[in-house]
């Protein structure tokens, strides 16, 4: 496995690492098995999610704990693990950083979180709220002097905020989509990074699964460019020994395969949500956001997603039947993507 400085950190981390957002829907031997047969290949950095788990405080890095968290018992010393925290609030973020020590890390040596990531800071008001005092960077910031967490990453699906956080030179690493369609990391963030040295981890490398069918294409074009790691999502063995093999030999895409890519890419285009959040608030409260990413993805089953819909539903959420395509997203968007139509076949298609 071919492994690349993490930036100004002391972090080796492989160029193909795992992505966690499959393993919430692992039963935890599977999930285990997984995590070992990983760690088997050279993966050493975990980027752990618990899907919709992630926004709710009293279940945040349970199911962590009981997957993660076991590996962790007797393989700790082979690899980083990054723990994400949705909140923004100084207490939230404290909470989270304990609570995450707790679950997932007690009891192994180090009892420390490797990369703490302060995630989803796609609007200026968020931004806005964890730079200020009553914000969760100070806590982070103060659990780093602590010992409690090595590094502090910044997640963000929006280039214009992301480059923005990193210009108050408070964050280690940064972590963003980045793939042959979702390529405007290129303009300004990556460049900066490589300039002042700062990580950067490559999330949804596969546009949150819509382009899993080409997955080994997608990750050698991720590959070509100035990134330390990329974090595939992987269900199964078959798929990890897949990915690995590209953090073993590295090989760059051959012109016939670029053009490929590309042809693949183009109608994709067309539909793919950048996740930059400038569609919202939306004005009838739907995550447009989330169900964008449920509707493209191939990670899930058609029941599954119906299911998701449902459940987002039942949790008092609105869904894409709830769009009266007033438009107004449209209108934000920069990609200028058919926002209401989408939401219509979405509507039909699962039978909502």
């Amino acid at each position: 496995m071919h492994y690349k400085k993490l930036g100004r950190t002391d972090l080796f981390v492989s160029a193909i690492s795992f992505g966690g957002l499959p393993l919430f829907f692992l039963t935890p031997k599977k999930a285990t098995d997984l995590i070992n047969a990983a760690l088997d290949e050279g993966i050493n950095y975990f980027d752990l999610d618990e899907a919709y788990n992630q926004f709710i405080p009293t279940k945040t890095y349970q199911d962590s704990k009981a997957k993660m968290g076991e590996v962790l018992k007797t393989r700790r010393n082979e690899c980083y693990v990054g723990v994400k925290c949705m909140r923004a609030k100084s207490d939230e973020v404290a909470f989270d950083i304990d609570n995450a020590l707790n679950l997932v890390f007690k009891g192994t040596k180090p009892e420390v979180i490797d990369l703490f990531h302060l995630c989803h800071v796609d609007v200026d008001e968020k931004l806005d709220l964890l730079l200020s005092h009553q914000g969760g960077l100070i806590t982070a910031e103060k659990a780093r002097d602590e010992g409690k967490i090595k590094h502090i990453l910044i997640a963000s699906h929006n280039p214009k905020i992301l480059i923005r956080a990193l210009k108050t030179n408070r964050f280690d690493v940064a972590e963003f989509p980045f793939t042959i369609i979702e390529d405007e990391y290129l303009k300004e963030v990556i460049p900066y990074c490589k300039a002042n040295n700062i990580g950067t981890i490559v999330m949804k490398p596969l546009g949150g699964g819509q382009l899993a069918e080409y997955a080994t294409l997608s990750l050698r074009w991720i590959m070509q460019h100035d990134v330390n790691c990329i974090i595939p999502g992987m269900k199964t063995k078959e798929e990890l020994k897949q990915n690995a093999a590209i953090g073993h030999q590295f090989t760059p895409l051959s012109a016939n395969e670029l053009t490929n890519l590309k042809r693949v890419a183009e109608p994709l285009g067309k539909e793919y949500c950048h996740r930059c959040g400038y569609c919202l608030p939306c004005p009838e409260g739907i995550s447009i956001i989330s169900q964008m990413d449920i509707y493209r993805t191939t990670m899930f089953t058609r029941e599954q997603k119906i299911q998701l819909f449902k459940d987002l539903k039942q949790k008092g959420g609105k869904n894409a039947a709830d769009c009266v395509a007033c438009k107004e997203c449209t209108e934000k968007c920069p990609f200028k993507l058919p926002i209401p139509d989408i939401m219509e076949k979405i509507k039909v298609m699962f039978e909502l």
